[in-house]
């Protein structure tokens, strides 16, 4: 009951405030109306051309932080401080830098860093503006301002990795607990077939042989006692013809007609790790022959697991991670290592929950999980039961 009254008031938020993209679109838009207002009031007030190129440098150091948040950041500051030096009122590049601010807190970078470089530019440019005033009033809500704008912007990001974690574990969830009961379904759609065999298919053919016997055995004048057992005969073997049908169908079951997508597997490793090459992270990867007797449950795990080792390594590494997927002896044997980037947070103590996560998936399928993120690099490795057992 507990996880899910802090479940719901998020889950009740608007769907595009989950959604990154919309996020930074808004700040873009609001980033844009704020310049547009003071391009005019520049004109209108004849604002001297020192003031147009601090508000285009505030402008093109908002475009770069989409793609380089530090190098944007850095010039969005400069900008007003350059306009703070030219005598014009920062107030607008002051706002601007608060915006780019959040953006780059959504993204994931470094939140006190960020606030505390911004904080200090905006300190600066209140503090020029003043003439020099290092005690001036108007210095505490700019820095206020800035504080504001990276912990909100933390925090949304925050939330919107618990959801998405939420939402994965509900996923792995949903689609554990249906192979589940497609095995126990097949478990006794099979059992049905062994029965039909076993019992009903074998008095059947008893019955069949005895009234062979008994056909044979008539004097030759009951002609119609040997026509009922001749019909009766012809019944027996229609009857198991039928049977043989039934238990052709229940050993193959309906699971080729099925449309569903299907889960993630360990099959579909290669693709997972081509698509991080995608997005930048160097993986050396070397993944054994999967076994055809792997439980469905301990493959869409040893996935999940591989997924969110090499998300973590994209996160806090350097760029690169080495995956070792091995399987000997009945047991799956995985191995990611990255070297941490400098100044990152390890994700054993960090603010996400995939570790967390990693962790609550091997206990599940009753593995074994070892984290080494003390000296040099991270490393986790996982060892799983290929059938799925609790490993000792």
């Amino acid at each position: 009951m507990q996880a899910e009254s802090r479940i719901e008031p998020w889950a009740a938020s608007p769907v595009w405030f989950r959604q990154p993209g919309v996020l930074h679109a808004g700040t873009a838009v609001l980033i844009a109306l704020s310049a547009s207002v003071e391009l005019v009031r520049m004109i209108a007030d004849g604002a001297g051309p020192l003031a147009f190129a601090a508000l285009l440098i505030t402008v093109a150091g908002a475009a770069l932080a989409r793609r380089r948040p530090w190098p944007g950041l850095v010039v969005t500051v400069a900008g007003g401080l350059i306009s703070a030096l030219a005598g014009w009122d920062p107030i607008v590049m002051w706002s601007i830098a608060v915006f780019v601010l959040f953006s780059f807190t959504l993204q994931g970078m470094p939140a006190v860093r960020g606030t505390v470089f911004v904080g200090a530019g905006l300190y600066l440019m209140t503090t020029i503006a003043q003439d020099y005033d290092f005690l001036s009033l108007q210095s505490f809500p700019a820095v206020v301002s800035a504080v504001a704008g990276g912990a909100i912007g933390n925090a949304i990001r925050i939330h919107q990795e618990y959801w998405h974690s939420l939402e994965e574990r509900a996923a792995d969830a949903v689609a554990t607990r249906d192979l589940e009961a497609t095995r126990r379904v097949a478990e006794e759609r099979l059992r049905i077939a062994r029965d039909l065999h076993d019992v009903v298919g074998h008095q059947v053919a008893v019955m069949s042989m005895h009234l062979g016997v008994a056909e044979v055995n008539l004097p030759p004048d009951a002609d119609s006692a040997r026509t009922a057992l001749d019909a009766a005969r012809t019944a027996v073997r229609s009857v198991l013809l039928e049977t043989q049908r039934i238990l052709e169908v229940l050993r193959r079951g309906t699971d080729d007609a099925s449309t569903a997508d299907p889960a993630p597997e360990l099959s579909r490793l290669p693709e997972l790790v081509e698509s991080y090459r995608h997005i930048g992270l160097q993986v050396d990867a070397t993944v054994d022959e999967v076994p055809a007797t792997v439980d469905p449950a301990v493959s869409l795990t040893a996935y999940r697991i591989v997924q969110e080792a090499l998300t973590n390594a994209h996160r806090h590494g350097d760029g690169t991670a080495t995956l070792r997927l091995r399987t000997e002896e009945g047991r799956i044997l995985i191995e990611v290592v990255n070297p941490r980037r400098p100044g990152a947070a390890s994700p054993s103590v960090g603010s996400g929950y995939g570790l967390v996560g990693i962790r609550e998936r091997v206990e599940s399928a009753g593995g074994r999980l070892e984290v080494a993120d003390a000296d040099g690099p991270f490393r986790l490795s996982v060892v799983l039961a290929v059938d799925g057992s609790d490993l000792p």
